[in-house]
């Protein structure tokens, strides 16, 4: 596995409201959301390398989905669920910077 890169680490729950065509912008979960009745997705980057994706769950709970993730090429990060169950995917990370992770769409 490749260096851990230290700008995402955490949890960033999806702020969707400032998405745009090329990017969905995250933010980190005590960001303070405006209030909404969409639950929020959510991508956690463990130092470890753990990967947990937050899906909206019953009763608007979030549903943990546990993986792993690593850096890989072009600001690439690759999820795999070891576990199985999910298909490995890649996100492409633009930026992290000022409390906003950008991931293109």
């Amino acid at each position: 596995m490749s260096e851990t890169p230290p700008d995402i680490i955490g949890v960033w729950l999806h702020s969707y409201e400032e998405d745009t065509e090329t990017a969905a912008l995250y933010r980190p979960q005590h960001y303070p959301f405006r209030p909404s009745r969409r639950p929020r997705r959510g991508l956690e980057f463990r130092a470890d390398g753990t990967f947990v994706e937050l899906l909206p769950g019953p009763a608007d709970r979030p549903r943990e989905v546990t993986g792993r993730w690593q850096r890989w090429e072009d600001g690439r990060v690759r999820v795999s669920f070891p576990e199985g169950g999910r298909t490995p995917y890649e996100l492409a990370v633009l930026s992290c910077a000022d409390g906003v992770l950008r991931i293109a769409r």
